[in-house]
């Protein structure tokens, strides 16, 4: 049984809903390779899925589309968002090496081209000027980690997943926007907040700026003058986030004021 295979993350983001003109991929296709085995008879692999080595985190890794990538540059084929990890970067990578290990441990051969984090959005043909100009900073975060089958014409489909503990969930509350924020640190809660509330408004991307942050009082201090910085700039839906969330066992109930 030959199946073109490989291992990758799906990404959240709060994806444009226009493009310029090319061959789009779905939402749902979009992926980020972490490691490509190609054509291979998949049984081995297929029935050894439950001894899989599995990441080191737990909650996922966060990062932004920070710049558009055409592909290869000698001759452009692909459009890509390049993924600037915001924390746990090393942690994929050490991931990556204990799959490629686990996987050549099988019998498998791998590509073990340099690793490039970035995201397929569209293939030729495309304007690639246009799509540079169209280009703005996103966050995202990994969703889960997927053995994909390629199946044409653009179609990926996952063999087997495993979902990964969001950064952080919005929930319902009256008249404010909340969302539970998770992290293992005051510095997690603080970037994994600032994405949060970048999925509503991304332009808040831009005016991320590296904190140290000890305690719950600092973090609200530091993303209300991310707030007020951007609403000087530009303008921001958010007014403040409160100071009355609940913190507990590493989450934290971010209530903002719009």
């Amino acid at each position: 049984m030959t199946k073109r295979l490989f291992f990758g993350f799906e990404l959240s983001c709060p994806w444009p809903e226009e493009y310029p003109s090319g061959r789009l991929l779905a939402n749902k296709d979009r992926h980020l390779t972490l490691v490509f085995l190609g054509d291979i008879q998949a049984e081995k692999l297929l029935e050894s899925l439950p001894h899989l080595p599995l990441p080191s985190f737990q909650i996922a890794p966060v990062g932004l589309f920070d710049k558009l990538l055409t592909l290869p540059p000698e001759s452009p084929r692909v459009v890509s968002w390049h993924v600037q990890w915001l924390l746990k970067k090393s942690q994929i990578l050490q991931y990556r090496t204990s799959l490629i290990d686990y996987l050549k441990s099988l019998g498998y051969r791998v590509d073990l081209r340099p690793f490039l984090s970035h995201l397929t959005v569209a293939r030729a043909p495309f304007d690639a000027e246009k799509w540079q100009e169209a280009f703005a900073p996103l966050p995202c975060f990994v969703k889960a980690l997927h053995l994909y089958e390629t199946t044409g014409n653009l179609e990926y489909t996952p063999l087997f997943s495993l979902p990964l503990l969001a950064p952080f969930e919005e929930f319902d509350h009256t008249a404010d926007i909340a969302f539970t924020i998770y992290g293992d640190s005051f510095q997690e809660l603080y970037l994994h907040a600032t994405l949060a509330l970048s999925f509503k408004f991304p332009p808040l991307l831009s005016y991320l700026r590296e904190e140290q942050i000890q305690d719950q009082l600092g973090l609200i201090k530091a993303l209300n003058q991310l707030i007020s910085l951007s609403d000087i700039e530009e303008g921001c839906p958010f007014k403040a986030v409160s100071y009355h969330g609940q913190f507990q066992n590493h989450k934290w109930e971010m209530i903002v004021d719009v």
